[in-house]
């Protein structure tokens, strides 16, 4: 008896680990955006919205650890307070990452892992007035991060970002096209922050096969 409860336990077990296993390629499609408003005084910008879609290949080089590349493509738009003027832009950029799962009931995974992008962007001031400004952005992260994963069947997995702890660089430059004056202006920050709020979604959608 104890045999065949042994090997049902077994087979259930590989029932619920198929897309962990090595050897399996997963394709993932992921999407966050983030949406933000400032009241200040005039000229600041007062509604950002930043959005990120990202295409990825991931290779599970052991059981529950898969490691994994990204192409990103940013695209953002702020809006000002007292005027007509916006500012958009557009960025490509890559990203490397490896995740360990913890399994934790049936097809639910937590995962904890570590990632590092790099990207860059162009953009421009919608302006009514004629000194209009171009920039160039780089940007730059090593983070630890974490979240949950649900195996919904063999071929797909849904996975959700929550927590994310790194450090950032960020560089802006600024061309104005009239006068040909340059600034620039560099961020470094550590911060943690969580992914899953209601103006932060966060989550991918795995093929694997």
């Amino acid at each position: 008896m104890k045999k065949h409860f042994l090997t049902a336990a077994a087979v259930l077990m590989s029932m619920y680990s198929y897309g962990q296993t090595k050897g399996t390629s997963t394709v993932n499609l992921g999407f966050s955006s983030t949406n933000s408003e400032i009241k200040g005084t005039s000229y600041l910008p007062i509604k950002d919205k930043n959005s990120q879609l990202r295409i990825g290949y991931g290779l599970f080089v052991s059981d529950n650890n898969k490691v994994g590349v990204d192409l990103l493509y940013n695209r953002s738009k702020s809006e000002y307070q007292g005027s007509e003027n916006s500012r958009e832009a557009e960025g490509y950029g890559l990203g490397v990452n490896y995740q360990h799962y913890f399994p934790i009931i049936k097809t639910f995974y937590a995962y904890a892992g570590a990632a590092g992008e790099y990207s860059q962007s162009k953009g421009k001031l919608n302006s009514t007035s004629e000194a209009y400004q171009n920039t160039n952005g780089y940007f730059g992260s090593l983070t630890a991060n974490g979240g949950l994963t649900w195996f919904i069947s063999k071929r797909w997995a849904l996975e959700t970002n929550l927590i994310s702890v790194g450090a950032f660089y960020a560089k802006s430059e600024e061309l104005q096209t009239i006068t040909n004056d340059r600034f620039s202006n560099i961020t470094k920050s550590f911060n943690i922050s969580s992914a899953q709020t209601f103006n932060n979604l966060a989550f991918k959608v795995y093929l694997m096969f």
